[in-house]
């Protein structure tokens, strides 16, 4: 029997049969993480943002003990996970189901990857470490946010004026523009959510301030903020507090309380960067938003150029690979083509996006052959 003729015939068992690789079921589903809500909260913007994407946001680096391909891909997987947090705004990002499922397959969400040596001085004495840098590509990425069921936290972020005081003992002090090294853990930690902070010039005014920084007296430090054409202050105060260092913040933005929170630790520069994360969880749960990747829902595809049965289990073992495919099921079988309904976490925009950057599945369009079949959206394997 003719190959093609095997394969039809092995293809229609399956669909009479109901079971083997005709039907792949995803039981991730599109169940979104924790921390993110859609009610109304105090001080909630009077309107969403718009979208506003930061092609920067898509890249990560992570330090590595090795250049081995299980070291690689671990570094891979956490660098995903940063990229996540800073896109979506949500710290259980990474913990989504759809997103751990899509770690297997991760190859396929990155666009470029390497190496590289640094080294810093500690105790006078220089340290080398390997650093892994991983960009990932953008449309790719905003289908498995979508298909994740998770807010996109747009690009176009305040950017506060950090109102901080530090008192070690010797009275509270204002940290200024003249100061940055202070502030370089909470400036770190703000990079990696996406958020960059304003120093103060430290005038004699603004030295004069640090009783109501102190107080966390956002009424008195709006009029301070004010002068620098700012609607968004954080408010924050450092101290030793035994056996370590507490640190008080407070956020706010024209003139209404975004959050406010606390925290302890033995550690000074630990202290100093916890006043990034509460803030930004709260600014990414007012302001996340849905991406435009088409509605969730079955969809029809037809698929050429699945030539025996070895194509045939390497398709279905390539869309079981997607995190954003949720179940497959075959409907017809020909010696011309495949037509498959997918059940997908995403429309068909974000469906084409995602396989559109791998090397096994391509839009028919690509390759010069009609991009449709009666209506029906068509591919090639290749």
């Amino acid at each position: 029997m003719h190959p093609i003729l095997r394969l039809t015939a092995c293809v229609l068992l399956l669909l009479a049969a109901g079971q083997g690789f005709a039907q792949i079921a995803n039981s991730a589903g599109t169940a979104s993480a924790g921390g993110l809500a859609d009610e109304a909260e105090p001080g909630a913007a009077a309107s969403k943002p718009k979208l506003v994407r930061n092609p920067a946001f898509y890249s990560a680096e992570i330090s590595v003990n090795s250049q081995k391909a299980d070291e690689r891909h671990g570094a891979t997987v956490r660098a995903l996970g940063q990229v996540l947090v800073r896109l979506t705004g949500n710290p259980q990002a990474p913990a989504n189901s759809v997103i751990r499922r899509a770690s297997a397959n991760i190859d396929s969400l990155v666009s470029s990857s390497g190496f590289r040596q640094e080294s810093e001085t500690v105790n006078g004495l220089p340290v080398y470490k390997t650093i892994l840098a991983v960009s990932f590509d953008p449309e790719n990425v905003d289908a498995l946010i979508a298909g994740a069921g998770l807010k996109y936290w747009s690009a176009d972020r305040p950017k506060p004026i950090l109102w901080l005081a530090i008192d070690d003992g010797r009275g509270p002090r204002l940290v200024t523009a003249q100061q940055p090294n202070v502030v370089k853990p909470l400036a770190t930690r703000g990079l990696e959510r996406g958020m960059r902070f304003l120093l103060p010039a430290g005038t004699a005014t603004e030295q004069a301030s640090v009783s109501s920084i102190w107080r966390l007296d956002a009424r008195a430090m709006q009029v301070l903020t004010d002068r620098y054409r700012n609607d968004t202050q954080l408010i924050g105060k450092v101290f030793r507090q035994p056996p370590g260092w507490t640190a008080a913040w407070l956020l706010t933005q024209g003139g209404v309380e975004i959050a406010r929170w606390s925290f302890a630790d033995a550690d000074p520069r630990k202290a100093i960067a916890s006043g990034v994360d509460d803030g930004a969880n709260a600014l990414a749960k007012r302001d996340g938003i849905g991406l435009d990747i088409g509605v969730a829902g079955l969809y029809s595809i037809d698929v050429i150029g699945v030539n025996s049965q070895s194509d045939f289990i390497r398709l279905m073992s390539y869309l079981q690979t997607l995190a954003v495919v949720r179940r497959v099921t075959v409907t017809q079988a020909t010696p011309e083509q495949l037509r498959l309904q997918l059940d997908l976490g995403v429309g068909m925009k974000g469906f084409r996006g995602m396989v559109g950057t791998g090397d096994t599945l391509r839009p028919a369009s690509d390759t010069g052959t009609g991009a449709t079949s009666g209506g029906v959206p068509r591919f090639v394997l290749q």
